[in-house]
């Protein structure tokens, strides 16, 4: 049985053990002896290390499951400690600096890092929120272009099927960055503004009253306003102009609902509603038909 090393035992790395549970021998290692006592406790992994040099010299394929500069960090004060012909992945919902930096610290060592990101995720935290299910039907980017060791890439595939996703290559991580601002990141922006919009007022009198106006509705719309602020900071600062470009196009879409309405025309206002109506059936049925 291969093992893969965990660092960082949050709800994605948490969540990973738990669906590698039985298929791989399960490494992990988190800053805080609590959180890797709880992920011991919680079975998302089958030993935890007291360094991550200890679970480095362990593991056969290790995943980075820590935020963007994070990860950078970690490459650059373990890459000396990384075995020679490692297979590296992460998590991170931005591939360009990440696999810019791997580039540059882990490839000249003869570590073969390939850059992953699962589309799967919740506005929870930490490794009390992980479950097994988290990867089930999800979609992983990964990065094989640019080199990447093809060994390493399917060694790197065939984990995240195991952990119950659909792998999806890419050849460029500047696309990557591209898409996701526009499918991810702000679709957080947007719930955040929402949130405010509504419930933010004047008067506790009138707050009250929002609070009682908002149904299942409002927390649909709104549940990934409550992730943490402090990541989507980190995660927009770096992705700054891909998310601009993406807010332009969100903003041309609303604007465009807006001026139907002002003009009174509820024909097209109503073509607009149904028009996005089917794109969200057909990705509905995206996602069952692979069910």
């Amino acid at each position: 049985m291969q093992s893969v090393g965990i660092i960082g035992l949050g709800l994605l790395g948490g969540s990973l053990g738990m669906a590698l549970k039985g298929t791989f021998h399960r490494i992990g290692w988190g800053r805080r002896e609590d959180n890797r006592s709880a992920a011991l406790e919680l079975d998302a992994v089958d030993e935890v290390c007291s360094t991550p040099v200890e679970l480095l010299t362990k593991s056969q394929i290790t995943v980075l499951a820590i935020p963007v500069q994070a990860t950078i960090d970690f490459m650059k004060e373990y890459a000396d400690s990384f075995p020679k012909g490692a297979v590296v992945t992460d998590v991170g919902s931005l591939k360009g600096e990440i696999c810019r930096a791997a580039e540059e610290i882990l490839t000249p060592k003869g570590i073969r890092f390939v850059g992953s990101h699962p589309m799967a995720g919740t506005e929870k935290h930490g490794v009390g929120a992980a479950f097994a299910e988290l990867y089930n039907n999800a979609d992983i980017f990964i990065l094989n272009g640019g080199g990447a060791d093809p060994e390493a890439v399917e060694m790197v595939s065939q984990l995240w099927s195991a952990a119950g996703g659909h792998p999806k290559y890419l050849d460029d991580a500047n696309d990557h960055d591209a898409l996701v601002a526009r499918t991810s990141h702000v679709l957080h922006i947007v719930a955040s503004a929402l949130t405010s919009g509504i419930l933010d007022a004047a008067s506790a009198e009138e707050q009250s009253k929002r609070f009682a106006g908002c149904a299942t509705g409002f927390r649909d719309s709104c549940r990934i306003a409550a992730s943490t602020p402090a990541m989507w900071r980190e995660i927009t600062e770096k992705n700054a102009a891909a998310v601009l470009k993406a807010m332009d196009e969100f903003e041309e879409r609303y604007f465009t609902l807006r001026r139907l309405i002002e003009n009174g025309e509820f024909d097209k206002f109503q073509e607009e509603f149904a028009h996005g109506k089917e794109l969200r059936d057909q990705w509905m049925a995206y996602k069952n038909n692979r069910s």
